[in-house]
């Protein structure tokens, strides 16, 4: 299987260095009411220009030290009196700076001080360095190993605390731009121990998928998907990353804080090398039989989300699927289960599709066709009202994914930023037509005339 190019292509949304919680100790004293130990006196004081997670810029000498901080003494600007010396905690120290910092300051000759520097250094995010500061530690001083081992234990359930405790913050932050509307509640925050058992449910879901249809997969996890691949395994961890890629990007097509994982647990996308093997696996683990020519489908089965798609020799049509089918996910577990209506759902979905990479197939294939029902006198605000639910969507000849592509394209393009308002008011319960109004500022009819008239001149 010829390895997917969205790595390539997708508008990447870089991640910045995972900043740690200050208010996490290293250890549970504070936790417990100890004491700090005392401040260890160094031989000589330690010369340091160092960098605060809040911005600030220290320059002076270290003068003692413990397993918390260090008393620092800054230097005088210049005419002026030097400020107060100050006690730093080692978590307050920027993350790039820490390992220097603690070079400066700890002994690398003594096993006690090697303990607390590997200890921060994977608090930090060093794992490898930290790791290599335990096990000389250890070298050291072999009667060490347990606390090694406790120090590393800390330090690892401290890097997942700050973890948890970023999305958290994250979440809240998205949360905040979504007015509550109506009964709609959003998906419940999950603790660190929920996300985790969660993860371990869809790891579990996904191999009982792949028992009863008789899948050979190999499984890749990455930081956003559980990824089950019947194919090349250096193919699938290629498709991997391009997965979390896309997701990235369309957190920032949305506005969402980067790197927030909006899944319960982590979403399951099952890549068959077959249409054969795919519609095996949507009657097995889905109940439904698939119509010749889907080439992928989202499920989202409460707050779950799987994607079942199979590989084409179409790259392009498989990569837009692939995201089409992704992005239902990601909407579904925006904020809160409330729907979009049916035209939008589909319509935002290919438009992402569309603009995500530049030989996306979806604009040279639904445009012509909206254009053409546009133009012979068709209703766009009868295909806005086409609904799953009576079973009149998508419409004659699947009508209504291209006129949805087209509305959703020109509400973005007139007014993107009303258009993320009535987005984040279905979410918050409002119901999509009275959004439409209050939110966007028009009635079904009058967006439906405005698209009329638009593309009945447009190109």
């Amino acid at each position: 299987m010829p390895v997917p190019r969205l790595v390539r292509t997708l508008l990447v949304c870089m991640l910045a260095v995972l900043p740690l919680v200050a208010a996490a100790p290293v250890d549970d004293r504070e936790a417990n009411g100890d004491p700090a130990p005392a401040m260890q006196p160094l031989k000589k004081p330690a010369t340091l220009r160092v960098r605060l997670r809040d911005g600030t810029k220290l320059a002076g000498k270290a003068t003692a030290f413990n397993a918390d901080g260090f008393d620092f003494a800054p230097d005088a600007a210049k005419g002026e009196t030097a400020p107060a010396a100050r006690t730093v905690r080692w978590l307050d120290v920027l993350p790039a700076d820490l390992e220097g910092t603690a070079g400066k300051i700890l002994d690398e000759k003594r096993a006690e001080e090697l303990l607390l520097k590997g200890e921060l250094l994977i608090v930090a995010g060093r794992e490898k360095a930290g790791t290599a500061a335990l096990e000389r530690a250890v070298k050291l001083d072999p009667t060490l190993k347990t606390r090694a081992n406790d120090a590393r234990d800390r330090a690892t359930a401290a890097v997942l605390d700050a973890a948890h405790e970023e999305q958290l913050a994250k979440l809240r932050e998205m949360s905040s731009r979504i007015p509550k509307a109506g009964a709609v509640e959003p998906w419940p925050v999950p603790t660190r121990a929920e996300q985790e058992a969660a993860v371990a449910a869809m790891k579990a879901r996904a191999e009982e998928i792949c028992r009863v249809s008789g899948m050979q997969a190999v499984p890749v996890e990455t930081k956003y998907f559980l990824l089950y691949a019947a194919t090349k395994p250096e193919a699938v961890k290629e498709c991997a990353r391009s997965l979390d890629a896309m997701y990235e990007a369309v957190l920032e097509l949305f506005g969402i804080p980067p790197g927030l994982n909006l899944f319960w647990g982590k979403a399951v996308v099952l890549l068959q090398p077959s249409q054969e093997k795919f519609r095996l696996v949507e009657q097995a683990a889905f109940g439904q039989m698939t119509p010749p020519g889907v080439v992928g489908l989202c499920h989202q089965i409460g707050p779950q989300v799987f994607v079942n798609i199979f590989w084409i020799d179409d790259q392009d049509l498989f990569d837009s699927t692939l995201i089409h089918e992704a992005v239902h996910g990601i909407v579904h577990r925006y904020h809160s289960p409330a729907r979009l209506p049916d035209w939008a759902n589909e319509g935002l979905s290919e438009y992402i599709a569309a603009i995500t990479f530049k030989s996306s197939p979806v604009d040279k294939g639904r445009r012509p066709q909206a254009l053409d029902f546009i133009r012979k006198g068709g209703s766009v605000a009868q295909v806005m009202r086409l609904s799953y639910r009576d079973r009149t969507w998508p419409g004659p000849e699947a009508i209504g994914y291209a006129v949805g592509y087209v509305v959703v394209e020109l509400m973005i393009r007139q007014q993107p930023q009303k258009f993320g308002a009535w987005l984040r008011a279905i979410k918050g319960g409002k119901d999509w037509e009275t959004a439409l109004r209050e939110d966007f500022g028009y009635t079904v009819e009058a967006f439906a005339q405005t698209a009329t008239e638009f593309y009945r001149r447009s190109k």
